[in-house]
């Protein structure tokens, strides 16, 4: 009981520190306060040494989804806003829009809508011409024209034959025992045209941390995701679900026994990414023994088994929202969120072999950091509580 007060006073603290109110604790997806300013940013390479930045942007109490793009200069463009609808995004700190581009240089957007508090659909637009116009949003979920339900946590990955799969976190048939949610999914032959119907993947899911997708060169999609157990003690585990056969069956191997126990909203799920040759990388924040922390694991047998967890930056007091890219060999890109008196988001390369980080960067008064890489060099997103307007950073980085 001690420990499990601890940790809930430093989350507590923590949602202060970054501009979120510290009574959001159970089902809240970290929603920010009704100002008006950029946020929710999520940044991708455009496969030609440039980036792509998606945000949210409110204004006068309207959210929309906006795009701007870096080329190799890093001067960014006009932002353009993908969604037709105005209003039809929701501002939430750990469910930013994702962004995916396609073989062609298609690119596509995915994102929730808000149609009543924490409730919506899942939203798509594409554009074929490297983000200068979106052709219309479209529904996702099934369900769009029902009364609305709770659903977030999307994301989306292209595979090399131009196959789009996007996943969300669903509470359609959540019942008042049921502790945990769903993830369903829905794909694209077509690149967008036209989806799938949309069907549950996978069941005893936390309701309130990101998900993740990935796909290696053999074509298996890795889906990470925060464990609620139906029944027992309320174990907060990260697992990783993999599908070999096009992501009709998902078999799920936890990451680590944590048996980290809180029965609240940790709103910090994990992040994952996959190598072409299947080595699967995942961090993610836990409290193993005394004090919590961010963890980095990896597996070298296709997301069967995984390492044991090792603390990537020793420095950190309550770090926080990690996101990570594979870089080369044995290295990744990460970035988190601490707190030094206030936020802090740091950047660098972890090398999964020597277990030793090479700091690159490192922003005050941030959180929420998104990282992306692009030929030689790195693009660094995050939201900024103090400022309307977003840190970006694209440097040019030694990758050893």
């Amino acid at each position: 009981m001690i420990n499990r007060l601890r940790l809930l006073t430093m989350l507590a603290l923590s949602w202060l520190a970054l501009g979120i109110p510290s009574g959001a604790q159970t089902h809240d997806h970290s929603a920010m306060t009704a100002t008006d300013g950029e946020f929710n940013p999520y940044v991708v390479s455009d496969n030609r040494g440039g980036f792509y930045v998606a945000y949210i942007q409110r204004k006068n109490g309207a959210s929309n989804v906006m795009l701007q793009h870096s080329g190799p200069s890093g001067a960014p463009s006009v932002a353009v806003q993908i969604n037709n609808r105005s209003g039809d995004a929701a501002v939430r700190n750990e469910n930013p829009p994702k962004i995916a581009v396609g073989p062609k240089n298609e690119l596509y957007v995915v994102w929730a809508s808000e149609r009543e508090r924490w409730k919506g659909n899942i939203r798509f637009a594409r554009s074929l011409n490297g983000g200068k116009t979106f052709e219309p949003a479209i529904d996702l979920n099934s369900d769009a024209s029902q009364q609305p339900i709770s659903r977030a946590f999307q994301s989306i990955a292209v595979d090399a034959k131009g196959r789009i799969l996007i996943a969300w976190i669903d509470e359609r048939r959540k019942t008042p025992k049921a502790r945990g949610a769903e993830i369903w999914m829905t794909t694209s032959e077509d690149g967008g045209k036209t989806f799938s119907s949309d069907r549950r993947i996978v069941s005893d899911v936390c309701e309130c941390c990101r998900t993740a997708l990935g796909i290696d060169s053999n074509g298996s999609i890795y889906l990470s995701y925060r464990r609620v157990p139906p029944a027992g003690p309320m174990f907060r585990d990260i697992a990783v679900a993999r599908s070999d056969d096009g992501g009709k069956t998902f078999n799920s191997t936890i990451v680590s026994q944590d048996r980290w126990e809180l029965n609240g909203c940790p709103i910090a799920g994990a992040t994952m990414t996959v190598t072409a040759s299947g080595r699967v990388h995942v961090a993610w924040f836990t409290q193993i023994g005394e004090t919590p922390r961010l963890y980095i694991a990896s597996s070298i047998d296709h997301g069967a088994s995984f390492s044991t967890p090792t603390v990537f930056d020793p420095t950190q007091k309550l770090a926080k929202h990690a996101h990570a890219v594979a870089a080369s060999g044995s290295q990744v890109l990460i970035a988190w969120d601490d707190l030094n008196g206030k936020s802090l988001v740091r950047w660098g390369l972890f090398d999964t072999t020597t277990k030793s980080m090479r700091i690159l960067g490192s922003r005050n008064a941030a959180s929420y950091p998104i990282v992306a890489m692009s030929g030689g060099r790195i693009g660094v997103v995050t939201l900024q509580p103090d400022q309307p307007r977003l840190f970006r950073s694209f440097q040019v980085a030694s990758i050893r």
